[in-house]
Formats: C-alpha cells, sequence, structure tokens
C-alpha cells in the first residue's frame, strides 16, 4: 500500500480527508481531535509534543486506518 499520509501532513486537512483517522488519535489518547492547534499542527509535530516515540509506525496507522468505519 502506497502511503497516502505523511508525517509532514496537517492534522486537520487529513481529518477532512480521511475522518476515520480520527479514531486512531483517540485510541492513543492524543487530544489532537479537539484540540485547536490541528489547524496549524503536522502529524510528526503532534507526536513529538505527546511523546509518541514511532512517528513511523503512527503514519502507518493512519494509513491503514484510512478506509474504516468511525465507530467499530
Amino acid at each position: 500500500m502506497m502511503d497516502m499520509i505523511k508525517k509532514n501532513d496537517n492534522i486537520d486537512g487529513i481529518f477532512r480527508q480521511y475522518p476515520s483517522t480520527r479514531k486512531v488519535f483517540i485510541n492513543k489518547s492524543l487530544r489532537c481531535v479537539i484540540c485547536e492547534m490541528n489547524r496549524f499542527a503536522t502529524v510528526e509535530e503532534c507526536c513529538l509534543n505527546n511523546k509518541v516515540k514511532d512517528v513511523d509506525g503512527f503514519v502507518k496507522l493512519l494509513n491503514e486506518s484510512v478506509d474504516e468505519e468511525l465507530i467499530g
């Protein structure tokens, strides 16, 4: 699978294009879903600010969730 989401992508843009990715942030207890800074922050910045050590792994989870249902 080709990565659709990159670590330098804007979080708000990801949420708009791929709403199902929100649950990845929620499952990792990241508040980016409700944070106003998601309009400006990238995935990598969010991971660094929230001490997520495996940024590439997190991006992989986001890409795997692109076609999933929001509930489930």
